[in-house]
């Protein structure tokens, strides 16, 4: 199995998903409750917009097995976990169960994608001693 290119689909497609939740959010529709705060609203939705940009460009980076994608994949899926931690935290505030189950799914889906981003920079640097 080629990990790279599954882990660049992988970032592909979190990060249309991402940045079409970001537009729906920015529009106003109803993919989010407005936040009583209006920094958590700002800085959720900056947060989102630098996830699904940084997604994107990983994962056409990963796919055409580009290097400067590797350290970029760090990043991204570190941003893409943060950001999930928190709208899973907001999720569960106003008890919606399902969305926080689906949110747990990503995050583990997420930390396996920067398990392999880690491996894979530990291993390229040991071959690269030899």
């Amino acid at each position: 199995m080629d990990w790279e290119r599954t882990v660049g689909g992988y970032a592909l497609v979190t990060g249309a998903v991402t940045l079409a939740i970001w537009v729906l959010t920015v529009d106003g529709g109803p993919m989010m409750e407005p936040r009583t705060d209006p920094f958590s609203l700002f800085a959720s939705l900056v947060l989102g917009g630098l996830t699904g940009v940084s997604l994107l460009a990983t994962g056409m980076g990963l796919v055409r097995r580009q290097l400067w994608a590797r350290p970029l994949s760090l990043v991204a899926f570190g941003l893409l976990f943060a950001g999930v931690i928190d709208s899973a935290g907001y999720y569960a505030g106003v008890g919606r169960v399902g969305v926080v189950v689906a949110l747990f799914v990503v995050c583990l889906a997420t930390l396996a994608a920067l398990g392999w981003s880690l491996v894979d920079a530990r291993n390229r640097a040991r071959r690269a001693a030899w």
